[in-house]
C-alpha cells in the first residue's frame, strides 16, 4: 500500500515537471490586417457560440430501402451525432498571451490560433494553414425526434411512420407527427487530411467565421521591415539578469540563493568582529591611558611596555573623554561615506526579433520605428508588459517584455 502511494505521488511529481519541459510559449502582437481578420474570426465564432445546440456529425449514410425509410420518419439520409463543445482554450503544451477559439470535433479539437489552426488528437498535436483550410455551410432540414431547441426554425411535419405519398400508415398505433427543423450544416475540410461536419441549430450564423479564415490566409506570410545598423556597446561591469525563457521551476535560483547565504555568513561575522575592535576594543583604552600617565608623571614611557603589558603599570588608568577621541573619527567616517559616488545601475537587453518601437505602452498606440533581432537597448522604464526603451540613436520608446532578452 505504501509504495503503491508512493509510486502515485512520483508520477504526479513527473507529470508535473513533464508539463512544464514540453510547454511551448507563443507570443502574438498582432496588428493592422492580421488584427482585422482575426477580429473577424472570433466575432464569427461568437455566433457559433451563441446557438442553442451544437452537433458534431461523426458518421452518416443514405437510405436505401423503402423498410428503412417508413421506420425512420421518411428520411433520405441517417447520421450518427453528438453534442459538442465550443468555447476558448489552449493546448496543454502551449502558454500564450492569447486564447483561441476552440472546436471540439470527437475525440478532436481544433484551436483557431492568428497563424494556423491547431488540431490536438489525444497528445499529438497537428498544425493546418488557414490557406488550406476550406469552410462551407448550407441550410439542413432534419427530422428532430428529440427536444427543439430554442432558437431553430420548425418549416414542416412528418410521420414518425409515413406512407409513399407523406401520410401516416395507420397500421401503427403511435404514430405520432415529428417537427422538421432547419438547421446549419458547417464542414471543415483540408489537403491535409481534416474532414468535419458540425451541425448548429440556427442557420446564417457561419459566414462570419468563413470570411475570418479567408482573410487570415490572404495575409502574407513574410513582411518586409526596415533593418537598423545593429550597435555594438561596450561590455558592462555590473552582471545582467538574465529572463527565464520558459516557465519552469527555479531549482538554479534556490541553489544559488543558498550558496550566497552560506559564504556570507561567515564574512558577516568577521566584519562584525572586526567593527567591535575599531569602535571600542581594550586596545586604543589601554595606549591613550598610558600615554596620559607619561605626559602628567613627564617620564618618557617604554612603547613596548605601555603597548603589551598595561597592567604593570603602577599608576591608575586616566579615563578618556569619549567626546575627545571618538567623536572626530565617526564624523570623518560619515563624511567619507557621504562623499563617495555610488554608480548607476543600467540594465541592457537585446531583441530576440523584429520589434516594433512605439509611443507608449500598447499596441493602439503607433509605431515610430522598428528594431531588428539581437538589437542592444537600455531599459529606462518597466510597466506591466511593455518596457520603455531606449536605442543607440537615443530615441525612446516602448516595446513589449517578452521581446526582451538577456543572452
Amino acid at each position: 500500500m505504501i509504495f503503491c502511494a508512493l509510486g502515485g505521488l512520483g508520477w504526479i511529481i513527473g507529470r508535473w515537471l513533464d508539463s512544464y519541459r514540453r510547454s511551448t510559449v507563443l507570443y502574438y502582437d498582432l496588428e493592422g490586417d492580421a488584427e482585422t481578420s482575426y477580429r473577424r474570426l472570433t466575432e464569427g465564432f461568437d455566433r457559433l457560440l451563441q446557438c442553442s445546440a451544437k452537433w458534431h456529425i461523426q458518421a452518416g449514410g443514405a437510405v436505401e430501402s423503402l423498410t428503412a425509410w417508413k421506420r425512420n420518419a421518411g428520411a433520405s439520409h441517417l447520421v450518427n451525432r453528438k453534442p459538442t463543445v465550443l468555447g476558448y482554450d489552449l493546448p496543454i503544451v502551449i502558454k500564450s498571451n492569447l486564447t483561441p477559439p476552440a472546436l471540439h470535433v470527437g475525440r478532436q479539437v481544433m484551436y483557431f490560433m492568428p497563424d494556423v489552426v491547431l488540431v490536438q488528437d489525444g497528445g499529438r498535436v497537428g498544425a493546418v494553414n488557414y490557406a488550406q483550410l476550406s469552410v462551407r455551410w448550407e441550410d439542413s432540414r432534419f427530422i428532430e425526434t428529440e427536444r427543439v431547441p430554442g432558437d431553430a426554425r420548425i418549416v414542416d411535419h412528418t410521420w414518425k411512420h409515413p406512407n409513399k405519398n407523406g401520410g401516416p400508415d395507420k397500421r401503427f398505433k403511435d404514430n405520432r407527427q415529428i417537427p422538421i427543423c432547419l438547421y446549419e450544416a458547417i464542414h471543415f475540410t483540408s489537403s491535409s487530411g481534416l474532414n468535419e461536419l458540425v451541425q448548429v441549430s440556427k442557420t446564417g450564423v457561419t459566414d462570419g467565421l468563413a470570411d475570418g479564415v479567408r482573410k487570415l490566409a490572404a495575409l502574407p506570410r513574410d513582411r518586409t521591415i526596415a533593418v537598423l545598423p545593429t550597435p555594438v556597446l561596450k561590455p558592462m561591469a555590473e552582471p545582467v539578469v538574465e529572463l527565464p525563457k520558459s516557465e519552469r521551476p527555479p531549482w538554479g535560483k534556490i541553489a544559488a540563493s543558498i550558496t550566497v547565504v552560506l559564504v556570507a555568513l561567515p564574512l558577516l561575522t568577521q566584519l562584525t568582529k572586526l567593527g567591535k575592535n575599531v569602535n571600542g576594543g581594550p586596545e586604543p583604552i589601554v595606549a591613550v591611558a598610558a600615554s596620559t600617565h607619561a605626559s602628567n608623571d613627564s617620564t618618557p614611557a617604554d612603547p613596548a611596555t605601555v603597548g603589551t603589558e598595561p597592567q604593570k603599570d603602577p599608576m591608575p588608568a586616566v579615563p578618556v573623554e569619549p567626546e575627545a577621541r571618538v567623536e572626530p573619527l565617526v564624523k570623518n567616517a560619515s563624511a567619507e561615506v557621504a562623499n563617495q559616488d555610488i554608480p548607476s545601475l543600467k540594465q541592457v537587453r537585446y531583441t530576440s526579433t523584429a520589434v516594433n518601437l512605439r509611443d507608449g505602452a500598447g499596441t493602439k498606440f503607433p509605431v515610430k520605428l522598428v528594431v531588428p533581432k539581437n538589437a542592444a537597448v537600455e531599459i529606462v522604464e518597466t510597466r506591466g508588459g511593455w518596457s520603455r526603451v531606449r536605442i543607440e540613436s537615443g530615441e525612446e520608446g516602448w516595446m513589449a517584455r517578452a521581446t526582451l532578452t538577456a543572452r
